[in-house]
């Protein structure tokens, strides 16, 4: 990473508005004057401001080096069920139960094209959860009716599938059918689903969640779950690993 030092700046624009809005007269712009500025190799290196940066950039590049685990293959995504869906899916719904000061979710839902890149075989690093997951979003809960669970996989079947964990369904014109949650059919009750911010905010057409009638943040970002549970995995000597399971499928 290169850092420029600007040698000049045309502010005439600026001024004229910073003046006009500390005062009760109207002030109008008669002209400016403008000059571009190379930035490339040619500008060099500021050595202040180099030698105050480099012991950040060192421990930040120190940190996205760091290995947390192993993945025993390559895990990518894809439409019904994928590996990489199923293995991100089940565990921020096992985190989730996990937590001891939470409610327990029936049901977990992410978008497999928010997973921007599949986990390699082999080593894996903070840095591949980065660029797996480069957003900031954060799981929440929902609270939907058996009706809106039902519209829920309609939804996701009529789109060929997505990621989910806790529940199966087949797929069959388009519409979602044999629903069946925690291996059970759907019964008369409310039931809670883990998801991003964003798709309960109705991204990627998840519009369904904007109707839920409760809604808890918990905190805990998508990403830092991932890095928590490839974590835990590799304190405990396992690799990281994944399977399709038929939890989404085309019925004949």
């Amino acid at each position: 990473m290169k850092y420029f030092k600007l040698q000049s700046v045309s502010v005439l624009f600026f001024i004229a508005l910073l003046v006009a809005g500390c005062g009760q007269n109207k002030y109008q712009l008669d002209n400016t004057t403008s000059n571009y500025l190379s930035l490339d190799s040619s500008v060099g290196i500021n050595g202040e401001a180099e030698s105050y940066i480099k012991p950040y950039r060192d421990s930040l590049d120190a940190e996205m080096k760091r290995s947390i685990g192993i993945a025993k293959q390559e895990l990518g995504g894809g439409i019904p069920e994928s590996l990489l869906s199923n293995f991100v899916a089940d565990l921020l719904l096992e985190e989730c139960q996990n937590q001891t000061d939470w409610a327990k979710p029936d049901i977990c839902i992410i978008n497999v094209k928010g997973l921007r890149i599949p986990i390699g075989k082999g080593d894996i690093t903070v840095e591949n959860i980065y660029q797996l997951m480069p957003f900031e979003n954060e799981l929440v809960y929902l609270t939907l009716s058996k009706q809106q669970v039902i519209d829920l996989f309609n939804f996701m079947a009529s789109v060929g599938g997505d990621g989910m964990s806790g529940a199966s369904f087949a797929i069959k014109n388009k519409e979602a059918q044999n629903i069946k949650v925690g291996k059970q059919a759907l019964q008369d009750r409310d039931y809670i689903v883990a998801t991003s911010d964003y798709l309960a905010d109705g991204g990627d057409h998840f519009q369904i969640f904007q109707s839920a009638s409760k809604r808890a943040g918990t905190g805990l970002k998508v990403r830092d779950a991932i890095i928590l549970h490839i974590e835990k995995l590799s304190a405990q000597n396992k690799q990281v690993n994944s399977e399709l399971d038929n939890r989404i499928y085309y019925a004949e």
